[in-house]
């Protein structure tokens, strides 16, 4: 993605972009940010990777700097004349409070500096807000009766990883994790493993079909129009799940890979 980037500011002519900057004159005429949203969206437009568009433009932390989100996770920064963008990391240095001293009779604060990535905060953010487009009604859960953590689990019924964590069910419910299963067949749409799921996902007893399926049966299986199986693929590879399992945590972070009961729950207090 940034190496096409850097292409395209190559090959864009001067000219284009001179035709479309921003005068002076308009920037102080633009009060209001749709104004400047307008704008922003018409210069990226030009630079955006061929069927991409932009989807949200939103304020950041930065004075004078805008989010642009174009169908990946990670947002462009854009200035508010849209003629300046990056595509990369922002951070924010912050001055936390570590005690109080004294020094000739005078009381002062101590302070340390703390530096936040805010580009994987607004990548948590962009997340969540994805994966609240899934109702917990289109998920399959296991649910612990001591509940500590709530998991959505992106799974494949033919991956052997997600057959092992699949097995270990039971254990990961009495450390507290609820399992939630949301459908990624990585062999894509319209396969055998979409296939499965899909019946997996319309039988009347769906816990009982997805270990059925994971303990490599092949059980009589219906098909429903509601299915979501579609729907969460397409989520799936939009929040940048490559392979499965790939776990979600309630605050948006992506766990690629397998962990079994005790290295999750380690990780989940980390």
């Amino acid at each position: 993605m940034k190496k096409y980037f850097l292409f395209s500011i190559l090959v864009i002519s001067i000219n284009l972009i001179s035709q479309n900057a921003i005068s002076e004159e308009f920037l102080d005429r633009c009060k209001h940010d749709n104004c400047y949203m307008d704008r922003i969206e018409e210069m990226i437009s030009i630079v955006l990777p061929e069927g991409s568009k932009v989807e949200s433009i939103e304020k950041s932390e930065f004075p004078g700097i805008y989010k642009v989100y174009f169908g990946d996770l990670q947002p462009l920064y854009v200035s508010k004349d849209g003629k300046y963008f990056i595509y990369g990391q922002m951070f924010k240095i912050n001055w936390d409070s570590t005690g109080v001293g004294a020094y000739a009779g005078q009381t002062y604060k101590s302070l340390e500096p703390n530096v936040d990535n805010l580009t994987d905060l607004d990548i948590l953010e962009k997340r969540l807000s994805l994966m609240q487009e899934i109702e917990s009604s289109e998920l399959i859960s296991f649910k612990s009766n001591k509940q500590l953590y709530e998991l959505t689990v992106f799974t494949d019924v033919d991956c052997g990883y997600c057959r092992k964590l699949h097995k270990e069910i039971k254990e990961y419910n009495d450390l507290g994790i609820t399992i939630r299963y949301a459908a990624f067949p990585r062999s894509g749409l319209g396969t055998d493993a979409f296939t499965k799921m899909v019946g997996a996902w319309c039988s009347s007893d769906s816990k009982k079909a997805i270990t059925n399926l994971k303990n490599g049966k092949n059980p009589s299986l219906t098909f429903c129009d509601s299915q979501p199986v579609s729907k969460h693929y397409a989520i799936g590879k939009k929040i940048g799940i490559t392979g499965t399992p790939a776990i979600i945590t309630e605050s948006g972070e992506l766990l690629p890979g397998y962990y079994s009961p005790k290295d999750l729950l380690k990780k989940l207090k980390s």
